[in-house]
């Protein structure tokens, strides 16, 4: 075992980790289509050092580089490196997976887990891994139904969206998509194959896969092996198949070779992924809205939920392991929010956007034909966006804490149950949606721990609370808990109202909710203070915030047409789409950077960097005593380079969040390392590329 961790250890630390930031560099910005590869990017991926031809890449007729490339359940990326079906990804994109597995004795989160034979790995129960097949440009299709009935353009995109779909996949057990681009001015059509078994192979401990923890996270330098390794399983006929012991391993179209030469500053360097979500072209008053609305309430809220999170996990190692991926998650995004506020105040990026549209307004008024067309775009998207900043800023607080307690998954299936009840007979409830829940029971509890949820519920009430009275849910007028609740402050009164809450619910308790699934009454859920809660909630949330429903359609129907007039007055630029969770390429050199005080910073960083920041027994820099013999006696074997061990290393490809898990290709097509994070002092590149910190 420990060999065998040895051995996958040096392999994939030494060749494969990497930071991914996007940095001063003589490449283009952008999240590409790799469709449109050759017409806007060759050339110049060519004069930055690559090897390979476009066809090399994407290609539908042979395989090519996508074909290695997969979607790691919808918010990772993976790349296929044998011929047996084998995945490299993140640690953190396999976190759930290796913390479903783990339990106190095998506590594979903390000491990782080594399949020694295929039959050793572990199935992942809902974790699937998707391979792009093709994309198409159905822009004409799409444009052309909008125009054809302007005042049912909604629903007659979406019925050509379905036809192109069900063309597209007809018999062929694929999956298809249709993407908007460039906020509406353009639409591919993405074709998929989904498998269905995944079986986890192995992860180092927690000390390497999170090694620097939540300290570390954003920042370099990094000394984090963060990488974990999965396989594809499929039926005898290499097709998709549920999970079978049966199963062989997939034999996929195309493998990424491992590079062992390591890198140098220069290379040439492309990922090639998923990234989730970018907003490059956000107005001004857009940006202003995140910096004062969105991410101080994210920074709030979560800042106070990760803290009832964190008291709890140290208490016990059973609630550590239960919560440890959401836990994680939940991190990250708060340090992304309080990184993105910081860059926003720092760069003022509002005002370089309000000069930008300035220029715009200017050219739309220069002839009357723009005037009429794109005049009073940008005062439309103003007054929509302005207009809902209290009302958003309030959403928050539902949505972040309201609906933050972890019984609400199990809630809402039962509060279903309640709505379709109260309006069919009281004897006749929906039995098929009653089993289902009663099915899915085991797994909704599997992740729960009552003493946590009872105090994010408090905190939640108490954030409910705060609010304007006149947008507080009713429950606070009407529930006699709440009215008897007592405590000298609203802290104690929130917990005092939890307490006899979460003793009166059965929401919160599997086994009496396994009693009531199987003899339920309508009377007893109608009567569940947790439901009467949801149902307060919800009516509230719903009736306090419609109209941003509409502020948000008229935001995204502007937004369209000041694009189509931003590639107008631009006809030279080059635009590429915003990240929407489809395949991008993106690509550039392994290159440093300074810091916001201009402190530079080392391209790559090495093994005894480990030992440096090493505390023992600390949460985030315990050093393993194998690990660190292996250290001090430089025992790289074949990974070593003079006597160091690389782990670490920048450059400057443009990524976010959905490319954790992507291969970092050199320009021969060979893997390089794996992307997971970004830097400090980028944060702010969702919403704008910085050439100097990335």
């Amino acid at each position: 075992m420990l060999d065998l961790m040895k051995r996958m250890f040096l392999v994939v630390v030494a060749a494969i980790m990497t930071l991914t930031a996007p940095f001063k560099a003589s490449a283009d910005e952008g999240m590409w289509l790799p469709l449109l590869l050759n017409d806007y990017n060759y050339a110049e991926m060519k004069r930055l050092g690559l090897k390979l031809t476009p066809e090399q890449i994407y290609s539908i007729n042979n395989n090519s580089l996508k074909d290695a490339i997969v979607q790691l359940g919808g918010f990772c990326t993976a790349e296929v490196v044998s011929d047996q079906g084998l995945l490299f990804t993140n640690h953190h994109c396999a976190y759930d997976a290796i913390q479903e597995h783990s339990t106190v004795g095998h506590n594979y989160l903390k000491n990782g887990f080594w399949a020694k034979t295929k039959a050793d790995e572990l199935h992942v129960p809902g974790l699937t891994v998707t391979f792009l097949v093709r994309v198409e440009d159905v822009t004409e299709e799409v444009m052309k139904a909008k125009k054809e009935d302007p005042e049912e353009t909604e629903g007659k995109v979406r019925e050509v969206m379905g036809e192109l779909r069900d063309k597209a996949t007809d018999g062929t057990g694929y999956r298809a998509e249709v993407k908007d681009m460039f906020d509406g001015n353009a639409y591919y059509l993405f074709v998929y194959e989904t498998f269905e078994d995944v079986r986890l192979v192995g992860a180092p401990p927690s000390s390497i896969g999170k090694f620097g923890g939540d300290t570390d996270n954003w920042m370099w330098p990094r000394h984090t092996g963060d990488f974990s390794m999965l396989r594809i399983y499929a039926g005898k006929d290499n097709k998709s198949a549920e999970y079978s012991e049966d199963n062989k391993p997939y034999k996929p179209k195309h493998v990424l070779p491992v590079s062992l030469k390591g890198v140098k500053d220069g290379d040439f360097t492309m990922v090639m992924g998923y990234p989730g979500s970018t907003d490059r072209y956000f107005t001004s008053y857009e940006v202003t809205e995140q910096q004062d609305v969105l991410a101080p309430a994210v920074v709030r809220i979560m800042g106070e939920r990760l803290e009832i999170m964190k008291a709890q996990m140290d208490k016990d190692e059973a609630v550590k392991i239960k919560l440890a991926s959401t836990y994680a998650s939940l991190n990250n995004t708060y340090k992304y929010f309080k990184g993105n506020l910081n860059s926003l105040k720092k760069f003022d990026l509002a005002s370089e956007k309000a000069a930008e549209e300035k220029e715009f307004q200017k050219w739309a008024e220069g002839t009357r034909a723009r005037k009429e067309e794109y005049g009073e775009v940008l005062g439309k998207i103003k007054t929509a966006v302005t207009g809902r900043a209290i009302p958003l800023e309030h959403s928050y607080v539902f949505t972040m804490a309201g609906f933050a307690p972890a019984f609400t998954g199990v809630g809402f299936d039962m509060r279903r149950i309640h709505s379709q009840w109260s309006v069919e007979p009281k004897d006749d409830p929906n039995e098929t949606f009653i089993n289902s829940t009663l099915e899915g029971l085991d797994e909704s509890f599997k992740e729960y721990d009552f003493e946590t949820d009872k105090r994010l519920f408090a905190m939640a009430v108490r954030m409910l609370y705060k609010l304007p009275a006149d947008k507080r849910p009713d429950f606070f007028n009407n529930s006699k808990l709440w009215i008897k609740a007592k405590g000298d402050n609203l802290e104690e009164r929130s917990m005092a109202f939890a307490e006899k809450v979460f003793k009166k619910s059965m929401l919160v308790d599997k086994e009496k909710m396994r009693k009531f699934l199987e003899k339920p009454k309508f009377k007893k859920l109608d009567k569940d203070p947790l439901i009467v809660y949801l149902n307060s909630t919800v009516n509230a949330y719903r009736g306090n915030f419609a109209s941003m429903g509409q502020a948000g359609g008229e935001v995204s129907k502007q937004r369209e047409l000041y694009f189509k007039g931003l590639m107008e007055m631009q006809p030279d630029r080059q635009f590429y789409p915003d990240a929407n969770f489809t395949m991008r390429l993106t690509y550039g050199s392994v290159m440093n950077y300074k810091s916001w005080e201009g402190k530079p910073y080392a391209t790559q960083t090495w093994a005894k960097g480990i030992l440096k920041k090493e505390i023992p027994n600390d949460q985030e820099f315990h050093v393993e005593p194998k690990l660190k013999q292996l250290i001090e006696d430089k025992d790289f074997g074949q990974y070593g380079e003079n006597g160091r061990l690389p782990v670490c290393f920048l450059h400057n490809t443009d990524i976010t969040g959905g490319n954790s898990g992507s291969p970092v290709i050199n320009a021969n097509g060979e893997l390089i390392g794996i992307a997971f994070d970004g830097n400090w002092e980028s944060m702010m590149s969702d919403l704008k590329w910085q050439d100097d910190y990335v």
